[in-house]
């Protein structure tokens, strides 16, 4: 198994702490000030994003073996 690097020499964490980290922090203080009935929107968009991301990351990492 390949060795993960915990550094920003990393594409993929440079990616998620630009892209990643901010976007689910901002929606996690959103989520106080909406209504409880939005708060479920909210939680659906971080999931998403965070989705997306790792998709992003495998099918990365597969263009990149061949």
């Amino acid at each position: 198994m390949k060795e993960f690097e915990f550094s920003f020499k990393n594409i993929y964490v440079r990616l998620w702490f630009v892209l990643l980290l901010p976007i689910v922090l901002i929606l996690a203080v959103i989520i106080f000030f909406v209504p409880l009935e939005y708060q479920l929107i909210l939680i659906f968009l971080s999931t998403m994003v965070a989705s997306i991301f790792y998709g992003w990351v495998q099918f990365d990492k597969k263009k990149n073996k061949t």
